[in-house]
């Protein structure tokens, strides 16, 4: 029987722990938060953000944190945690898989009629995606 330090009764390594987290979990929630997402999007470039939505302060930016951040939690964890080595520093796959096309979209929302490109709302994505990978490799050691 393996005791907590990871041995066997042997004296041997004891096989790693199952993940905490299934791959079904990280792949429905990647499609469900990727349909959300598209669906979101297709409706503000069509009419606008709605009434209801724009009369409150700055939650465009609570919205790009949260939907990034979700997009990035269940990304991180299909990819399995990924990493792209940057000289001798690595950053997480799944962050720049997001922030990448993130950043080219903010920028076109220039010449869109109901969008407006925002450094705010761009931060925001970055700070989402930090966020909740962070969150993402906790929960699924």
């Amino acid at each position: 029987m393996p005791d907590a330090l990871g041995t066997d009764d042997a004296g041997g390594l004891a096989e790693s722990a199952p993940p905490r987290v299934g791959p079904v979990v990280w792949w429905f929630g990647l499609g469900a938060t990727s349909f959300v997402a598209a669906c979101s999007t297709w409706i503000v470039y069509r009419e606008g953000l709605p009434e209801r939505f724009a009369a409150i302060p700055e939650l465009d930016k609570a919205l790009h944190l949260g939907m990034a951040g979700a997009l990035a939690f269940f990304l991180d964890g299909v990819l399995r945690r990924r990493a792209l080595r940057v000289g001798r520093s690595s950053v997480p796959l799944a962050a720049v898989l997001l922030l990448v096309p993130a950043g080219i979209e903010e920028f076109f929302q220039r010449y869109s009629v109901h969008r407006s490109s925002s450094l705010g709302d761009f931060a925001a994505d970055v700070a989402g995606v930090a966020i909740f990978i962070w969150l993402s490799r906790r929960i699924g050691r």
